[in-house]
């Protein structure tokens, strides 16, 4: 199912049409409350007028009947006592034919005299008799509803000489007195009474609808009637019901006046001004709709193209992208689409711009992850694969890989930019001797490989002596010294030796090996009958080397190491040694090789340094102080890690620093002799002690000394063993004696093999003698007895 989508146009559009919507509807629902108050308010209006007119109109009518009282006093001042009755009958007949309301009788009461005077109509009820014959405020009423309604009014004058008291009582037809009543024309009224019991007695009505109202009242309760029904649908239509109370009612029960008004005209003209309303809304919300549609119609069109011109950015195709918005034109009054446009012409510059940088970039990093970045040759990635496609097409051909030897002592005298200089002059060598066809590549730091495509191992063979004389013209001038080239070449054929990659490089690595047991600057081709043993020998040291630990494979021996002084042993070297799997012990030289090609050196230098702990720690509980000394390689010494590691191991066991003696080689040192101080200095924090190990072999060992604190120097066994015999031995070693002495350091003497050997040694002020003569290499339970049955063994054994 796809998702709903609109455009911006739909919803700008719908977001304003919403908002013109609530705003009408907000307008719409203000005017009509507004109309609905005018409404309520004009009824309001035309009801109060009703009720004024009506207590007006009946103050109006005891006024006229007053005034009227006033008019005829003249006929009763002269009058006697027996002419009263017939002034009263003239008094009744100017009444009947002057007086527009409807009188129906007259009833004229003295009441000192106890007399009385009915003229006209004169079926009174006894309650309206009885109310007569007191005494009560003038212009007071009654209404007397016997057989129909008459409204009795009370008025009072004085008659005569001796003013006496008269009071006229004033029977109107109540039905033909409201007829007058202006605002009744047009309306249907009756009057009605309040019972006590909040009940309604229909007091008369006209009489066509009487039966109607009659029937109206059975359906409403005193309530709705006394305040009124503003709206409320009868046989008229709609209609609204008001009932005014008359004043001046002296009887016991209130009485109303009721009027129904017929607002059907008037609620239509409310239901069409609110249609109207509504009417007026909705074409306000359509032309507000068409006019928004007509205003934002071009900037979303152009909004709109600019989209649909933007996958030209993705294609790259900028020039193209700026012509199509540029073809749109300036408009007189430009608005945000143009300025989108005109950002978007600088956001493709920018991105053209962007792109140029990254397609250099990535040119560089493709030529970065290539070639060299100091020979410019085709690095071991470039020329992996470049091999792995002739292998594929079958280019047959020849691979030489080109070692050079003693390289890294050309760092370690001359500095790295010595080195660097060397490669480059190699390189270049390679480069004019090599034809066009050839494959060149720097594939490590002192490794060249060359791929001579449809040459045999003849032809290879020559071109690799070629290649070692011409290496052999390298001059590079460095620290007081000029070096010279010499290199190994391994050489291995396509396909004869192999049908990968991966496969010719290993049996090139082996012939390189051996050219260099052979005794270096020498050419090796691969000779399959040495091919499988020299390549398994490989795997299983680089594989021992990652698993020797979890196999338990790994031993630690101990050699005495003599004070010549005190004629003891006090401390001990401790040694590595590998078990293979027919249990026999061999030497680490080519697992520490193998370690440090897979990265493993750093784990294995650890064990040895906790296992040795682990043996103090045991001696100590036993009794036996002697020192050991334990070798470092030069990547652990040269690990924030390991020396870390090592400084918590002491911690972790307890263990004085005084007890431990770390070997170095000069080769761990020069790399970084700041690094080198600063990590001997740590150690020697700890309370351990230093030792140069193999001192005299390298060619800044002078320079170490100098540098660094170090506490013992082993001479090495080369300039030892022929001491007796080579005097130019002698006078070295003894040079460095005296140099050590002056520096505070100790000397230790390695390959010490027999007595002679010995004497001469301390004769020349050695201090330390290790070797064969003081004692082998062994396991730690021959040194150090850990129980009393092996003392009490021991001690027979003597």
């Amino acid at each position: 199912m796809r998702d709903l989508r609109l455009g911006l146009a739909t919803k700008a559009l719908l977001l304003l049409c919403g908002v013109l919507l609530i705003s009408l509807v907000g307008l719409i629902s203000f005017n009509h409350d507004n109309l609905q108050s005018f409404f309520r308010d004009s009824r309001t209006n035309v009801i109060a007028d009703q009720n004024y007119q009506l207590q007006k109109y009946y103050d109006d009518v005891f006024t006229r009947l007053n005034s009227f009282n006033a008019s005829q006093a003249y006929r009763f001042e002269k009058a006697k006592s027996e002419d009263l009755a017939m002034v009263f009958d003239s008094f009744w007949q100017d009444l009947k034919n002057y007086t527009e309301l409807p009188i129906r009788s007259l009833t004229l009461v003295v009441p000192e005299l106890g007399e009385r005077y009915d003229f006209g109509y004169l079926e009174h009820s006894q309650k309206a008799t009885d109310w007569m014959l007191q005494a009560h405020q003038p212009l007071s009423w009654i209404l007397d509803c016997p057989l129909s309604c008459r409204v009795i009014v009370a008025t009072h004058f004085k008659v005569g000489e001796q003013q006496t008291d008269y009071q006229a009582f004033y029977s109107i037809d109540a039905l033909r007195l409201l007829e007058l009543f202006p605002a009744s024309r047009g309306s249907h009224h009756f009057m009605l009474e309040l019972n006590d019991d909040a009940s309604l007695h229909l007091l008369y009505a006209e009489s066509m609808y009487r039966q109607s109202i009659a029937n109206m009242l059975t359906k409403l309760d005193s309530h709705s009637i006394v305040n009124g029904l503003e709206q409320f649908n009868s046989e008229w239509g709609l209609s609204e019901l008001h009932a005014f109370p008359i004043k001046r009612n002296v009887g016991n029960k209130p009485v109303y006046y009721a009027i129904i008004n017929d607002i059907n005209s008037q609620s239509q003209l409310l239901n069409r001004a609110n249609y109207n309303n509504m009417l007026f809304g909705m074409a306000a919300l359509v032309i507000a709709g068409a006019i928004v549609i007509f205003c934002l119609s071009p900037s979303l069109r152009r909004i709109r193209q600019t989209i649909d011109h933007l996958p030209l950015l993705a294609r790259s195709s900028h020039n193209l992208f700026r012509r199509n918005l540029e073809s749109t034109g300036k408009r007189v009054l430009p608005d945000e689409s143009d300025e989108l446009n005109h950002a978007l012409v600088r956001l493709s510059y920018q991105l053209e711009a962007l792109e140029q940088q990254l397609k250099s970039r990535a040119e560089e990093l493709e030529w970065v992850a290539n070639y060299d970045n100091l020979t410019d040759l085709p690095n071991r990635r470039k020329f992996e694969r470049v091999l792995n496609q002739m292998v594929e097409e079958q280019r047959f051909g020849c691979l030489l890989m080109v070692d050079l030897d003693n390289f890294k002592y050309v760092n370690d005298i001359s500095g790295h930019g010595a080195g660097d200089e060397m490669l480059c002059q190699v390189s270049a060598s390679l480069e004019r001797l090599l034809p066009n066809d050839s494959i060149l590549a720097r594939i490590s730091g002192d490794e060249f490989a060359i791929y001579l495509e449809d040459t045999g191992l003849a032809y290879a063979e020559v071109a690799a002596q070629r290649i070692i004389s011409l290496l052999a013209q390298v001059r590079v001038p460095g620290h007081n010294i000029i070096h010279t080239t010499s290199a190994c070449v391994g050489i291995v054929a396509f396909p004869e030796h192999g049908s990968s990659f991966e496969e010719l490089m290993a049996k090139a690595d082996i012939c390189n090996n051996q050219a260099k047991e052979r005794g270096k600057n020498c050419v090796v081709s691969f000779e399959a009958e040495n091919s499988d043993s020299e390549l398994a020998k490989k795997h299983f040291w680089l594989d021992l080397a990652q698993h020797a630990i979890e196999r338990d494979r790994l031993e630690l021996f101990y050699q005495p190491i003599m004070n010549n002084k005190l004629n003891k042993v006090e401390h001990y070297e401790v040694l590595l040694r590998v078990r293979d799997e027919q249990d026999r012990l061999h030497s680490p030289y080519q697992l520490i090789l193998a370690a440090e090609k897979n990265g493993q050196i750093d784990k294995i230098d650890l064990w040895v340094v906790q296992q040795a702990l682990q043996q103090m720690e045991t001696n100590l509980r036993c009794g036996y102080t002697d020192k050991l000394a334990i070798n470092l390689s030069a990547r652990s010494f040269c690990s924030e890690k390991v020396i870390a590691r090592i400084a918590r191991e002491f911690v972790s066991r307890n263990i004085a620093g005084e007890m431990i003696i770390f070997e170095i080689t000069e080769t761990a040192a020069l790399p970084n002799m700041q690094q080198a101080e600063e990590h001997i200095r740590r150690l020697k924090a700890l309370g351990c002690a230093i030792a140069l190990d193999d001192f005299g072999v390298g060619y800044s060992s002078f320079h170490s000394l100098k540098q660094l604190p170090f506490d013992y120097l082993k001479i090495d066994g080369s300039f030892v063993r022929e001491i007796l015999n080579q005097h130019q031995d002698k006078v070295f070693i003894q040079a460095l004696v005296g140099i050590a002495n002056q520096l505070g350091h100790k000397t230790i003497a390695e390959f010490v093999e027999s007595e002679a050997l010995n004497n001469e040694l301390i004769k020349l002020g050695v201090d330390y003698s290790q070797g064969y003569y003081i004692g082998k290499p062994a396991s730690a339970r021959y040194f150090w007895q850990f129980d009393k049955a092996s003392a009490v063994l021991a001690l027979q054994g003597t």
